[in-house]
């Protein structure tokens, strides 16, 4: 049998899985999901967090009174590293998560998200959903969804088992 040569569109197939996150209870849940999905198909895996002091959140990245000093950036990067150590220990058994690639960019989450999907050339984006509905999805609308509406590769949105339960 003959090797077959990949290119163009079907070369694409072959990107990482990309991961947003904000390293709420939701991000973990799509981190586990997109490792075990990269391990399976044997590609690598990205995890993307777009720093962004939401109007909703304002001092999202400032939880101590000494972050006040410090860039938004360095304390986000602090987060992520936090965050891969804290998933890397607990979900060791996911190979991809060992050599995960971390990315930090500022920016709009939703518009940003796609735009280094595209420059990882990602073949699958996933992201967490809290869940909002009702008039808090209404006024603060949902990253994921808008990701959704708008990538031209497919998405995932995950959701954490734990708050679906804590719903019921």
């Amino acid at each position: 049998m003959a090797d077959t040569i990949v290119t163009g569109k079907e070369a694409n197939s072959r990107g990482p899985v990309l991961v947003a996150v904000d390293f709420a209870p939701d991000s973990e849940a799509a981190v586990v999901w997109g490792a075990i999905h990269a391990a399976c198909i044997k590609v690598p895996l990205v995890i993307l967090h777009v720093i962004h002091d939401p109007a909703e959140a304002p001092g999202f990245y400032r939880k101590e009174e000494q972050d006040w000093s410090k860039p938004m950036a360095d304390i986000a990067e602090q987060m992520m590293a936090d965050f891969m150590t804290t998933m890397r220990s607990k979900h060791s058994e996911l190979e991809p998560l060992t050599d995960a690639k971390t990315v930090l960019v500022s920016g709009l989450p939703p518009s940003r998200i796609i735009e280094i999907g595209k420059l990882e050339d990602a073949q699958l984006i996933v992201v967490g959903s809290r869940g909002n509905t009702g008039l808090p999805h209404v006024l603060l609308g949902s990253v994921a969804e808008r990701v959704a509406q708008t990538s031209a590769v497919p998405v995932i949105i995950i959701k954490n088992r734990q708050q679906e339960s804590d719903q019921i």
